[in-house]
């Protein structure tokens, strides 16, 4: 029972990242990028989006600028736990200018970020947070 207990907790900051799967690690690792749909509609745009694993634990980082216009995704935290669909991850994500000019929403905590049907990206599921905005923030693969 203890065990069961520990496994379903999330490691802390400075602990490592629980890979369920490594092939998902893989993908994510060989990530086509990430973006907002507020600042590309179709994926042909995407930012880029740097994974690194200094030690045990697996960080990402990236950005995704709007072309010619304001409208700016940064996202910028760590992955604490990575599974075939799914993987959890803490840290912030911010979203300024866009869709409207003066919009500034920032998300700070542990979020998840899934595969659903055939699609070639994770998509984070805690959407609405925001002005009552749905955000789709998605990692391509």
């Amino acid at each position: 029972m203890l065990l069961l207990a520990a496994a379903a907790t999330p490691p802390d900051a400075a602990g490592r990242t629980e890979v369920i799967d490594r092939a998902a690690l893989a993908r994510l690792r060989g990530n086509e990028g990430v973006s907002l749909q507020w600042i590309d509609w179709d994926g042909t745009h995407r930012g880029l989006l740097h994974v690194r694993q200094p030690g045990a634990l697996v960080h990402i980082d990236g950005e995704q600028r709007a072309a010619g216009q304001p409208g700016v995704l940064t996202i910028d935290g760590d992955v604490l736990r990575i599974a075939a669909r799914e993987f959890t991850f803490r840290g912030r994500i911010v979203i300024t200018d866009t869709p409207d000019v003066g919009r500034q929403c920032v998300r700070d905590g542990t979020f998840t970020f899934r595969i659903t049907g055939t699609r070639r990206y994770w998509r984070l599921q805690q959407m609405e947070a925001c002005d009552g905005l749905t955000d789709y923030v998605d990692i391509y693969f």
